[in-house]
């Protein structure tokens, strides 16, 4: 590709930096393709749609009126495979000029330009605080009609306001490299919105420690967003989830004890998920354990399941944590987790999330 750029003087294009080509103005869009079969469907898709193309041996060269680079990103985006995608290299210049040596660094995948001009609407939602909260109840097992807490559940919409799933959101700010920004909205969001609950009744915030560049900064963002609303530290249980992604326990181990030491409590998600999520029970020694669904799905027919959830119940009394066996769905596994010494259950036999948390869940 690089014999194809001229040595010019370098001129103001569109960096891959920014999270959204929207802003862009009128260019060229320059596309380079490892195969043919791609190269001839995205020229379909392209004068399908009416734009300009020019064809070379070497690139395709689409023409781009200001404002409709995003679009263009996204249809293509949407007609070819994530490896296709990947495989096409793609660079945005400014103007009528063909690019230069100097914009050679700026040359990126065509599916990292999706995915920036997919989080557009994202970075509205987080700017704008449109990311919302889902409150799941969490039961005493010995009477599901006593609630003891509400998980907070992170939810949004998409760039046309239709709902979408969590993990479509968690996917596309991994991607984007926003989970950082989207976890802190998610935190706010449950904050602001827990204030809508009973004032006797926890609030478990979900939050990934691994993204977290800056603890001490988010903790303190934290603590600032619980006092203005007025809230009392010890309601709130932060959740480390995606424990099998953290590379450093002692680290963790230090956020999760300065976050203990502002009155807040901490419980571990997903036990039984993985070894390298039980090994870190003794070592952080959380308030709460909670049993991994997959492992609670008919445990009441598996002896397998049974034995090793029956287990983890039993480290969790021993070394005086309480815990929750999630996933509940039929009443088979609400009996089971009662027989073996659950402390609390969570699950859609109980209630399904909801924005208004369902205050008379069945017993």
């Amino acid at each position: 590709m690089a014999a194809h750029l001229p040595n010019r003087q370098a001129r103001p294009s569109v960096p891959l930096e920014l999270p959204s080509a929207r802003a862009a103005g009128a260019g060229i869009l320059y596309l380079w393709f490892l195969d043919p079969g791609l190269r001839a469907s995205a020229v379909r898709v392209l004068r399908a749609s009416g734009r300009k193309v020019e064809l070379s041996t070497s690139c395709v060269r689409v023409a781009m009126r200001e404002g409709e680079l995003d679009g263009c990103l996204l249809e293509l985006g949407s007609d070819m495979s994530s490896q296709g995608a990947r495989r096409t290299r793609a660079l945005f210049v400014s103007g009528q000029e063909i690019p230069c040596l100097d914009d050679f660094g700026r040359i990126a995948s065509l599916h990292e330009l999706h995915v920036l001009a997919r989080t557009g609407w994202l970075l509205d939602q987080l700017e704008h605080g449109r990311i919302t909260s889902h409150f799941h109840p969490i039961v005493h097992a010995g009477d599901t009609s006593r609630i003891f807490a509400h998980e907070a559940l992170l939810r949004g919409s998409g760039p046309d306001g239709e709902p979408l799933e969590p993990l479509s959101i968690l996917q596309l700010a991994r991607e984007a490299g926003l989970m950082a920004e989207l976890d802190l909205a998610a935190c706010r969001s449950a904050i602001r919105e827990a204030a809508l609950l009973d004032a006797n009744v926890t609030v478990f915030i979900n939050f990934s420690p691994g993204v977290m560049e800056d603890a001490e900064s988010c903790l303190r963002a934290t603590v600032a967003a619980i006092d203005a609303a007025g809230l009392r530290h010890d309601r709130f249980v932060f959740e480390v989830i995606e424990a099998d992604r953290i590379e450093d326990a002692a680290h963790l181990k230090r956020v999760l004890d300065s976050y203990r030491r502002d009155g807040f409590r901490v419980a571990l998600d997903d036990l039984g998920a993985g070894w390298s999520t039980l090994t870190l029970v003794h070592r952080l020694r959380p308030d709460f354990i909670k049993l991994d669904r997959e492992l609670i799905r008919e445990v009441h027919r598996d002896p397998v399941k049974d034995l090793i959830a029956s287990k983890l119940l039993e480290i969790g009394r021993g070394l005086g944590i309480q815990t929750i066996v999630e996933g509940v769905e039929h009443r088979a596994e609400l009996q089971w987790a009662r027989a073996r010494g659950a402390d609390f259950v969570q699950g859609f036999l109980i209630a399904r999330p909801a924005p208004v948390p369902a205050r008379h869940p069945p017993g």
